[in-house]
């Protein structure tokens, strides 16, 4: 199976470092809906952090 493709295990010092990243993305989604009006502005921002979130992780989850 191609490397891309396959699950990636994370050691216990990225697991935590994944869950700091997670914690601070909670905070800044939570930001949003609170100060944001519902509209298609704020429905983008959501999919560009949601994008960022699983970028960050995966730069975590794939070091070497």
């Amino acid at each position: 199976m191609n490397r891309k493709a396959e699950y990636t295990e994370v050691n216990q010092e990225q697991q935590a470092r994944i869950d700091k990243v997670r914690y601070m993305f909670s905070a800044m989604y939570d930001l949003i809906e609170q100060q944001c009006k519902p509209g298609r502005e704020t429905s983008l921002a959501i999919t560009k952090l949601e994008e960022a979130q699983m970028w960050a992780i995966k730069g975590i989850s794939r070091e070497e």
